[in-house]
């Protein structure tokens, strides 16, 4: 399909049969001309009008008359989160002194959410053409459409995305979503064609990348869904958004066309780097062309990773090859981890910046939306959340957790929030050469301070350690697992003694067994089977190991008869390990008091809960004497006794 013959507003797109009257619509018009200029009535109409949202699109004058009272706002206070009044954001509870923000605000989502569909473009193109939101200046931001608008840009995407190979991750199934580098300016009606094999297939187009719907939070920041969707039912789509926004291609999943040319009319063109293999953007051309584009977001895609961040973040970056490179080298360290191809069916991880994180936490999600930037304050040398384009080396620990909680993976009881930081040790040890233990240290929370002797440490001076009893996982008060580096420092000893690889064999061959309908046991693997499972990929016993972790076999013989069965032998590598950690167990107060100033550097502040984190080291730390040391290196030896010297079948590898 082409645009050789059609107009882009034309009849020949919208059809005869939707043309308005022609007095009807002077009419209308000039009401919406005389409304920008009455501004005694304005809160009695945005009252009446937010009353009656779902009427908005009842006929072209109701539709009319919506944008009046959003352009009469506009130029009486000044366009929303630009005012004085909502500058910043504005509390999401009534109130009387911001009255007429809410029923704008209201009002304005109501225009998006039901003027703006297929079906309303198709009925109101006449009068949302040209229509914009000056609040578009603040987010997604500010852009004018093309001085021709009959300009096309042809691109190519990846139509398919293949079934998910091994367990499914989290979005598995959900559409994949394809930048074109193509921008709608706010208030344009843009032309998407695209070849006929595209139609009725499930395919969409998506106007604006920022598609996490923001009504639940309690400050507002933008408008809550400033993303649009258009299925694709014919070779020419019609797209709008008073909002402005990226154009996208969501491909479906199963969806196998292969690479597909699209070609867009009427957009401006937004700074996009290509590292996909079927097209990678030369770096001459980025560097005099592409990271100029108008646009206010800039898109980078490679096979494996994706983001939008804005574009006054690259104007001047100049290496975006490395940047991309180092990007796929972390999805690699992921996948390489938990077993997966190092391309897969779509994106590894998919970032975007926006006004104000997603969730009350951090989520994952595709895309992962944790990251807030100030629309006032677009130099990258003012944002924390620079790390986007400087690389995956400078991330923020949350990010690869997040990615460790979109893999969905096995786990031990208990490990829910704290086995999803191994990817980030992963990467940064194994992808960039960082120290084991500042990997490890840095993966959660940020503490480069906490190697894997410090975190060992945490879990000995516990009263359960010494008591010989398992790691506490009860997610109450208490807790030793969540968001603690003890809590997952067995897969890091692995690594350590038998190579990432160990790790990788792990969860390769948790995919590979994978069956459709199979339940994966995410937070809930039975404990010897996966001790059993986790020894093989390893080649040694690791039980003794992953008992001195904290979790203890549920059936000890049976499970010693089949990792013989299994022709797994001790290690006397984990034996070394088990008889170093009785050496830097504390020896006294005076030990553990410097031991709790690498915890914790910067002090254990004001009185916390005494079961848990500071609050349990501020008890202890007038309590900890020699014999609460005694009776931890008791404990580790029982564990040697057990595993290694009191079981003379048992012949040592040399692993």
């Amino acid at each position: 399909m082409n645009f050789a013959s059609t107009n882009i507003i034309g009849h020949a797109y919208w059809g005869v049969a939707l043309i308005l009257r022609v007095s009807v619509l002077a009419i209308a018009m000039t009401s919406l001309a005389q409304a920008a200029n009455s501004p005694g009535d304005l809160m009695q109409r945005a009252i009446r009008l937010q009353s009656n949202l779902d009427g908005i699109t009842d006929s072209p004058e109701s539709v009319l008359e919506a944008l009046a009272v959003v352009q009469q706002y506009e130029h009486a206070v000044g366009p929303l989160f630009m005012n004085t009044a909502t500058k910043r954001g504005f509390s999401r509870e009534p109130s009387d002194k911001l009255k007429l923000e809410h029923a704008i605000f209201d009002i304005q989502q109501a225009l998006i959410d039901r003027a703006y569909t297929a079906e309303g473009l198709q009925r109101f193109h006449k009068i949302l053409n040209g229509k914009r939101f000056e609040t578009s200046q603040y987010f997604p931001g500010a852009i004018d459409p093309p001085v021709n608008p009959k300009t096309t840009y042809k691109v190519q995407i990846n139509a398919s995305q293949p079934t998910a190979w091994g367990s499914p991750v989290a979005g598995h199934d959900s559409p994949a979503r394809r930048p074109t580098g193509c921008y709608l300016a706010p208030g344009s009606i843009v032309l998407v064609a695209v070849p006929q094999a595209m139609v009725n297939k499930g395919y969409n187009i998506r106007v604006g990348a920022h598609s996490w719907d923001l009504q639940k939070k309690p400050i507002i920041k933008r408008l809550d869904r400033v993303s649009l969707v258009y299925p694709i039912t014919k070779t020419l789509t019609g797209i709008a958004n008073p909002l402005g926004g990226g154009i996208y291609i969501e491909v479906p999943y199963q969806a196998n066309l292969g690479i597909q040319e699209i070609q867009v009319r009427g957009a401006v063109r937004a700074p996009f780097y290509s590292a996909r293999s079927f097209e990678t953007t030369p770096l001459a051309k980025w560097r005099s062309e592409e990271r100029r584009q108008p646009a206010p977001w800039a898109d980078f895609e490679s096979d494996k990773f994706m983001m939008q961040v804005p574009s006054a973040w690259v104007r001047q970056l100049n290496d975006p090859e490395t940047l991309m490179q180092d990007w796929d080298k972390a999805m690699d360290g992921v996948s390489e981890l938990f077993g997966y191809p190092l391309v897969r069916s779509k994106t590894v991880l998919y970032l975007q910046a926006d006004v104000t994180m997603r969730g009350s936490a951090n989520f994952p999600g595709y895309p992962q939306s944790n990251y807030a930037f100030n629309p006032y304050q677009l130099e990258l040398n003012k944002s924390r959340h620079a790390w986007m384009v400087k690389g995956p080396q400078y991330a923020d620990w949350t990010v690869f957790h997040e990615v460790g909680h979109s893999q969905q993976i096995s786990k031990f009881r208990g490990e829910t929030e704290a086995v999803v930081n191994l990817p980030h040790a992963a990467i940064m040890n194994n992808k960039f050469g960082m120290p084991l233990d500042k990997a490890f240290g840095e993966s959660v929370g940020g503490k480069t301070q906490m190697s894997l002797d410090e975190a060992a440490i945490t879990w000995m001076v516990t009263e359960n350690f010494r008591q010989g009893k398992p790691m506490n996982h009860s997610n109450k008060p208490g807790d030793e697992m969540k968001y603690q580096h003890r809590g997952y420092g067995k897969y890091v000893e692995i690594a350590y003694l038998f190579g990432w690889d160990a790790l990788g064999r792990f969860w390769r061959a948790e995919n590979e067994r994978w069956k459709p309908g199979d339940r994966v046991p995410q937070n809930s693997d039975p404990t010897d089977a996966r001790i059993l499972r986790l020894s093989k990929a390893a080649g040694v016993d690791l039980t003794p190991l992953i008992h001195f972790w904290g979790i203890q076999p549920q059936n000890p013989a049976a499970l010693a008869r089949s990792i013989r069965a299994a022709g797994l032998k001790p290690s006397p590598r984990i034996k070394e390990r088990l008889e170093h950690y009785m050496t830097i167990v504390p020896q006294n107060n005076a030990d553990f008091r410097r031991h709790t100033k690498v915890a914790y550097p910067r002090g254990l502040g004001q009185a916390k809960d005494p079961k848990y984190g500071e609050g349990w080291y501020q008890v202890w730390l007038t309590k900890y004497d020699e014999s609460h040391r005694n009776a931890a290196k008791e404990a580790i030896q029982d564990i040697v006794r057990r595993y290694f010297d009191s079981q003379p079948d048992r012949r040592s590898n040399a692993g």
